[in-house]
């Protein structure tokens, strides 16, 4: 009866995003960034630019694709075998450009866990907790990727404002904007997860989350996903902002 609830739901994203039922067929296509992107079109009518981190298999830039199909969109991802799925996916899609690092605080490489749910891929080690209400992000393989500062990488960038940063990448969100700082500056939108319980082991939360990019000169403007348990407990948000003028 779950099973039901969660695809009539699905159902009905697509139909309200107009992107109809026969789109939740192709390939590469994701509800919940369907979802994501659909409530972020309410808020942010035209966007020229989309800085992906945290890309996974491209979810994420192939819906943006269809909200906002004007923009050049960069997307990062870090582990090599994801890595080559998002350029599968995205190889046939005008100005999507992939890259293969992950983006962080210094330049040089990174202790990375390459979970076997690779949605749960991170800098930081999958908590005890998200274990425990999420088994399948139990196991993870430890390796090394290189790893890039926004700063470095911003003024070589074909980019044309607005600009949004779109930052997933599991906990390790302060650390990215702690090496996008001059970045910034030219940043319009904001918008990242954060969680409300320690889902990975040294994770800033959401008020520290908050908090440190208000600082940074962004204003936040309204939720716009949630992840949720069974029982309603709400353990992770995506979170929208706009830099303040």
């Amino acid at each position: 009866m779950n099973l039901i609830f969660k695809l009539a739901d699905a159902a009905k994203v697509f139909l309200q995003s107009g992107r109809g039922l026969t789109s939740m067929l192709k390939k590469g296509v994701s509800i919940a960034s369907t979802q994501l992107l659909h409530n972020c079109k309410h808020y942010i009518p035209e966007v020229n630019t989309i800085l992906d981190v945290g890309a996974n298999r491209g979810q994420f830039a192939l819906s943006a694709k269809y909200f906002y199909p004007k923009a050049g969109i960069h997307s990062f991802e870090p582990i090599p075998e994801v890595y080559s799925t998002l350029e599968q996916n995205t190889r046939n899609i005008p100005r999507i450009h992939t890259y293969n690092f992950a983006l962080g605080s210094t330049n040089g490489t990174l202790e990375f866990y390459a979970n076997h749910y690779s949605h749960a891929s991170s800098a930081l080690h999958v908590s005890s907790l998200q274990q425990q209400l999420l088994p399948q992000t139990a196991e993870a393989d430890q390796i090394k990727v290189p790893v890039k500062c926004m700063d470095d990488l911003l003024p070589g960038l074909p980019v044309e404002p607005p600009i949004l940063l779109k930052l997933d990448v599991q906990g390790f969100e302060k650390e990215v904007l702690k090496g996008a700082v001059h970045s910034l500056e030219h940043i319009d939108y904001l918008l990242f997860e954060t969680s409300f319980v320690q889902m990975y082991d040294g994770e800033p939360l959401f008020d520290e989350m908050h908090n440190y990019v208000k600082e940074l000169g962004f204003e936040f403007i309204a939720p716009v996903g949630f992840l949720q348990t069974d029982d309603l407990q709400i353990l992770q948000m995506d979170l929208l902002y706009k830099k303040r003028k």
